[in-house]
Parts: C-alpha cells; structure tokens; sequence
C-alpha cells in the first residue's frame, strides 16, 4: 500500500515581547551559540515605538532561495545533516487573534516585514527586510529603501526598506553580507537580476582566490569586492583616505590645515579633513538612494541613510549630517553611524578607511565632479557683468535690484547634488507643476527637454533657506541639471536654474544660449528623496 507524505505549512501566533513568544524564537529558531546582537538590535526596533510590533507569527518549514543557495554550495556537502528548510518570522503591529488560520490578509496594513532564521550552526539571521524606525522624518532619512514582498498562504504583503542578512561564516564573511545587501536592493529598485549568496563568493574569488573559496573563513578585501561588482554588472567606484586629497577642494576650504601648526598637528587635521571628503562623497551617493560600502581595516557594512541637523551653522552640505544610518552584518539593521564622534556602541565613521560607491553603468560622471561643475557655473553666473566694460555684476542686480530678499543668501551658497533617473525627475516636477508648487511656464520647458537615463542634480541653497526645523519648509535657490554621462572637466549642464534665471543648454551644441528672467520662480522645494 502507498503511503503519501504530505508537508503541511504550519504558522504559530506570538505576542511580542511575551515570555510565550521568547520561549518559542529559543525553541525553534535560536539555539545556537553564535553572534546574537543583529537578532537583537532587529527585536528591539521592532518592538520600540515607532514600529511598536505586537504580533510575530512563526512560519514553519519555509523554502528560502539565498538558504538553498548556501545549502547547495556547502551545507549539503557537510557529515552533519543540516535542515534545509527555514523558520520565517512576519512581523504585525495590530494584535492578531491566536485562533487565526487563514485571514491574515486583514491584517495587511499592519505589516512591519519579515525575517528568516537559518537552521545553521552560528550566525542563523538570514534574509531580513524591516520598515525603518523614523522615529523624526524632518532629522532622520533612509535613502535606501525598495518593496520587497512576502506571502502567507497566498496573500501578499509588502513591506518598503533595505535588505538585511548576517553573515554565514561558511559561504560568506561581513563583505560578501556587505555585497548581497548591496545587490539585492539594486535588483529590486532597478530591475537588475538577483546575485545569491555562493554567486557573489565566486565572483570575488574568481581572479584573485587567496586560498579556498568555501568555507569563507576571511573577509575580502578591496580588489575581491571590486571584481564581485564588476562581475554583477554594477560600475563601482573606490575611494581611500590616501586618494582624496586631491579632490573636494571646497572640504579643505571648510577644513583648513593650518600651516603654521606642529607636524603632529597637522597630520591630526589632515586626517580630519581626509574623513570629511570621504563622507563628503559617501553623502552624494546615499542620498541619491545608492547604497555605499564602508570599509575599515577589518570590517565591511553599507551606508544607507543619514540624519540631519537643521540648526547647523554650516559652509558645506556634510557639516549638516551628523551621522549615517548603516546596516552592519554584525551588530543590526538601520544602526546609526556617527561621522566625526565615537559611539559607545557601534562603529563610527571614523573608522572607515575606505568607501565603494555603485551606480548604475550608464553613469560615468562621479558626484564630485558634477558638483564640481555646477559650483563653478552659478560662480560664473554671479561674476558675469551685467554689460560688457561695466562693474555691475549679475550678482549686484540681483542682490540690489531685482531680489533683495535673496541678498544674504548669495554671500553664502551651499551646494547639494543627487542622481536621479531622469523619469522620476520628470514626474515629480510634474507633480509640483499641477499642485502649483513649481512654476509652470518653466516646468513645462522642463519637461520638454531630452535627457540621459540619469541626472546629476545640484541644488544650490544657504543657511537661511536651510535652516529650518522641518523638512517642508527647507528651500534651495535653484538647480543645476548635469549629463551623468558628461565626461568631467566639460560643459555637461543640460539646465541652470538660480535666482529667478534661466539658462537651457543642449548638449548636442556648443552654443551658449542667453539667461531669461523669469521673476518670482525661486526659492522652490528642498528634494528629500525618500
């Protein structure tokens, strides 16, 4: 007689927080010895307010593809019989009755997102996405945010935020968590095909080895991360605290070395002013929603947010950031990274040595550059005069005549630039045109220009247009659009919009066309991306 095995999907309904709901995560998803802290930390948030999770329901034998992956690659090869499926944690913040079996759908709204444990040895925290804990949406961003979607018993629910995962140990060190973090998020946010855990270890081991590939028992380091990106389709860009000198001079204006100090002295703010460039740049691409690799001398974790000091007095956008928001592999998601102090902690900014940023391959321009650029084109502006032979700058008409409401805020230009997909620049203007929040003769003109796949956007601002406790009421003065595929060091700006002056330039002439005045149409909105 035939007998038929039948796996049945079981879920269990905890309350959180609840001795019920500790007992069983030490039962059936946690018995192991190993680093528990990015458990942890994830509970914490979790169960603090904003998120204030109430429920947890425990979803038995779950097929996990980045598990299956790491199972194929190792696991199944090993003299232990290891399990091969996973217990998945889904995480409410209403109250679900316990005696709910299938209409977990109801409770939609509520969903705070998910967590697989691996049935493995030590680091068991596998595939995670959390909704970020925003405790103040004026001072605190996660840039690096997608919809990643989950199912129980055929409902779907999504929940928006940046992929986690611990370290395996066994497929992958801190730098290949780093890497799948990394990638994962850029296959949900721009439709790149998903890299699971074995992939990524082959990539960076597949021209410089250092060893056996499995298990991974070192980190990687720089040129192994580099070669996995490159492997992945993804166009990567390095930087150290040795290479930048040379670049961001508008940080070492801000950061000046004294040259009249002591050697020691000097070197102490040359570093400073090395960290500062390095966050400089880090900035430009998180804000833009890329994630960033940080990596210090034994560590790698990814850079995805950051939060914001209106009050700052500031010459330069990073002094008003005083922290990163990280996910660090080894201590939790959405952790906060001070920049220029310590934390009692967690790793602070400035341990990092060096950062890897990833954009899109059809960008070839770097941030700084486009910064770089734009600066230097609002400056020309300025200076222009009025009439040839004549004194009177664009600046003093302005300043004198035209907008003297604007007259301090020129003596003090900051600058703010981002990536952005051209479309999305497209729709959100055409937002703002039909709310009445941008002007509409320019917008229009906006919306009817050819643009590259991506733009680098500088906005251009000041203090007092900045400093403003929330984020609705921060205003830029105006912005400079820029070809990402522009090659640096030529005239990439495709528009200049700044104090009430227009200029478009097509990128496939070399004609400079003249500034139109159109009156009133600036200060507009501060972006905020997320």
């Amino acid at each position: 007689m035939a007998v038929l095995l039948f796996i049945n999907k079981t879920f269990a309904i905890e309350y959180a927080g609840t001795d019920a709901f500790k007992t069983r995560l030490r039962e059936t998803a946690l018995p192991y010895t190993g680093n528990q802290r990015p458990i942890n930390a994830a509970l914490r948030i979790l169960q603090q307010p904003p998120l204030s999770c109430q429920t947890v329901v425990f979803e038995s034998e779950y097929v996990d593809r980045d598990y299956q992956n790491e199972f194929s690659a190792f696991y199944s090869k090993a003299f232990k019989n290891y399990p091969q499926r996973c217990v998945r944690l889904h995480f409410f913040s209403a109250k679900i009755p316990k005696r709910t079996k299938t209409t977990f759908g109801r409770y939609r709204k509520g969903y705070l997102g998910f967590m697989v444990i691996r049935p493995t040895d030590l680091q068991r925290m596998g595939r995670t996405v959390l909704t970020p804990p925003i405790t103040d949406s004026h001072r605190q961003f996660i840039h690096c945010q997608a919809e990643f979607s989950a199912h129980i018993l055929g409902e779907e629910f999504t929940v928006r935020g940046m992929p986690f995962t611990q370290q395996d140990t066994q497929v992958g060190a801190c730098a290949q968590a780093s890497l799948w973090m990394l990638a994962r998020y850029m296959s949900r946010r721009f439709g790149d095909r998903e890299f699971l855990p074995g992939e990524i270890n082959q990539l960076a081991k597949a021209h410089l080895t250092m060893g056996r590939p499995l298990p991974a028992e070192r980190g990687l380091n720089l040129i192994q991360m580099l070669d996995a990106l490159q492997g992945m389709g993804f166009s990567a860009l390095s930087y150290s605290r040795t290479t930048v000198d040379d670049c961001s001079p508008h940080i070492a204006r801000a950061f000046p070395i004294n040259p009249k100090a002591g050697r020691v002295a000097k070197e102490r703010q040359r570093e400073l002013q090395r960290i500062v460039k390095l966050a400089d740049i880090a900035y430009r691409y998180i804000e833009s929603g890329f994630p960033v690799i940080f990596g210090t001398s034994n560590h790698a974790l990814v850079g995805i947010g950051h939060t914001y000091d209106p009050s700052k007095s500031s010459s330069v956008a990073i002094q008003r950031i005083p922290a990163f928001f990280a996910n660090n592999d080894n201590a939790g998601p959405y952790l906060e990274m001070p920049i220029l102090t310590r934390s009692t902690s967690h790793l602070s900014f400035l341990d990092v040595q060096s950062i890897v940023a990833v954009v899109p391959s059809e960008v070839t321009l770097r941030g700084e550059e486009a910064e770089a650029r734009a600066a230097a084109r609002i400056e020309e502006f300025l200076k222009q005069p009025l009439v040839e032979g004549f004194p009177k700058t664009y600046r003093d008409w302005i300043a004198d005549d035209l907008r003297p409401d604007l007259g301090a805020c020129l003596s003090s230009l900051e600058y703010r630039t981002f990536l952005r997909p051209s479309v999305e620049f497209q729709a959100n203007l055409r937002q703002e045109i039909k709310g009445g929040q941008f002007n509409r003769e320019i917008g229009e003109k906006l919306l009817c220009l050819d643009y590259p796949r991506f733009i680098w956007i500088t906005e251009v601002s000041s203090l007092p247009l900045l400093n403003q406790p929330k984020r609705e009421h921060r205003r830029c003065l105006g912005r400079v659009v820029i070809d990402s595929r522009a090659p640096a060091r030529t005239r990439g700006e495709t528009v200049i919009h700044f104090a009430d002056f227009l200029q478009v330039l097509d990128r496939q002439k070399a004609e400079t066309r003249p500034w139109a005045h159109h009156p009133n149409t600036t200060p507009f909105a501060h972006k905020l991306l997320t």
